[in-house]
């Protein structure tokens, strides 16, 4: 049986060069499968290391001749392979937990 999707805002698939930074400052290269106005899924080149609810920055590489641009801060809410789902609804610029 097959389960209707409930999701806050629509997908937009896009291909773009990606980097996690974990609180530790280790980071992790990865590319975009889609995005949507409230997160993203991420292919990562390595196996997950991550933990479900941990808090991590995001950044994009949209240009070719630019830096990377930050997406922002957000939290993994669904690992699988080498997948990271995370969630940046709800995260200011120096919160360390979600607002109620």
């Amino acid at each position: 049986m097959e389960h209707p999707e409930h999701r806050r805002e629509p997908r937009h698939a896009l291909e773009a060069e990606a980097v996690i930074e974990r609180a530790s400052g280790e980071k992790l290269s990865a590319f975009t499968v889609n995005v949507s106005g409230g997160g993203m899924l991420l292919q990562l080149e390595q196996p997950p290391t991550l933990e479900i609810g941990e808090r991590v920055t995001c950044e994009l590489k949209l240009y070719s001749d630019k830096p990377p641009q930050s997406w922002g801060t957000g939290r993994v809410v669904r690992l699988s392979e080498s997948r990271v789902a995370i969630d940046f609804r709800d995260f200011g610029p120096c919160d360390s937990e979600p607002r109620a």
